[in-house]
């Protein structure tokens, strides 16, 4: 099942409201107890890839942000807990050299 309707091939512009009005009825046919929007999946999509250690310039890329500081400063959140455990580990490597 496709969440994006297959009209782009005749023209017709597919809008974020109509891939979001897909996105629901499917959710509601497979009774997902919460909904989200496309917006929702990709920052979600995002979020994840960062919080696994991907590469921020790769998910930047991959979101077709114009720089990469956008996409810094969007997940900052994110990219400051990993700079905190990146320190720890570099303190523990010192200590135990």
């Amino acid at each position: 099942m496709s969440i994006v309707p297959n009209h782009a091939s005749d023209g017709i512009q597919i809008t974020n409201r109509a891939v979001n009005n897909r996105l629901s009825t499917i959710l509601s046919k497979i009774n997902a107890n919460q909904r989200i929007t496309i917006h929702g999946l990709r920052h979600t999509h995002a979020s994840y890839l960062l919080s696994q250690g991907i590469d921020i310039q790769y998910v930047s890329e991959r979101l077709g942000h114009a720089d990469v500081n956008i996409t810094m400063s969007v997940y900052a959140h994110l990219l400051n807990k990993r700079r905190i455990e990146e320190n720890d580990k570099t303190i523990s490597l010192f200590n135990n050299l």
